[in-house]
């Protein structure tokens, strides 16, 4: 048959086809929220360019404003998707706790090496948050050791956390004396301890489990 033909016969079916009309269907959230911590990890990684930072950089240059104003407008995109996020999972992590099935308390596992910290970026995020500040690295480095340490509570080392990261903006303020990186430094740490407080609990789990070592656990090792 020739094209022409085929052409022809194509339309002609078209036109046979029952018209429906075009039904809107409304956009359904995921149950699940690891997709959620994707499109939050797409917002994360617009936030800031790989090389920003405070390091090196004049306060009055158009390098740094550019900076300040990438945070800011990041800011609402980011807390959008998070308090999506933060809806599906349940929000707070008040029953993030690693208990033994038995009823006994978790004691340290023997010979046990602490995972090396990788700074501001974890298995849940899959990504590093680093705006240039080498003290919000060391914030997240200590954070990681709190995770990793046996029978320390997650809220505790959030905390601790959330106390570190506040005295790098107070730092910043001192430094540079301008209102404008302050405010755009107490923004992402509210945003990045918001983040480990509710979306951090697997990790902690995992890194319990990895650290300590149940009652049941220490008869089938014997």
């Amino acid at each position: 048959m020739k094209l022409s033909a085929l052409s022809a016969l194509l339309t002609r079916s078209l036109t046979l086809l029952p018209r429906r009309p075009l039904t809107l269907r409304p956009l359904l959230l995921p149950r699940r929220p690891m997709p959620l911590v994707l499109l939050l990890l797409l917002c994360w990684g617009s936030l800031l360019p790989p090389s920003a930072g405070l390091q090196g950089f004049d306060p009055e240059t158009p390098d740094w404003r550019k900076t300040l104003k990438t945070i800011r407008n990041g800011i609402h995109k980011i807390d959008t998707y998070l308090n999506y996020a933060l809806d599906l999972i349940g929000g707070s992590d008040g029953l993030c706790q690693f208990q033994c099935s038995d009823g006994y308390k978790p004691i340290p596992r023997p010979h046990y090496k602490l995972s090396p910290p990788n700074g501001c970026g974890s298995p849940l995020f899959g990504f590093h948050f680093d705006i240039g500040i080498p003290s919000m690295t060391k914030c997240c480095n200590q954070h990681d050791r709190c995770y990793d340490t046996c029978g320390q509570e997650k809220r505790d080392c959030d905390d601790q956390f959330h106390v570190c990261l506040e005295t790098i903006c107070r730092n910043v303020q001192t430094t540079l004396g301008l209102d404008q990186s302050v405010q755009a430094c107490d923004s992402a740490v509210t945003l990045l301890f918001d983040a480990v407080m509710h979306l951090g609990c697997k990790p902690y789990l995992d890194s319990q489990r990895a650290a300590c070592i149940c009652h049941y656990e220490e008869k089938t090792d014997l």
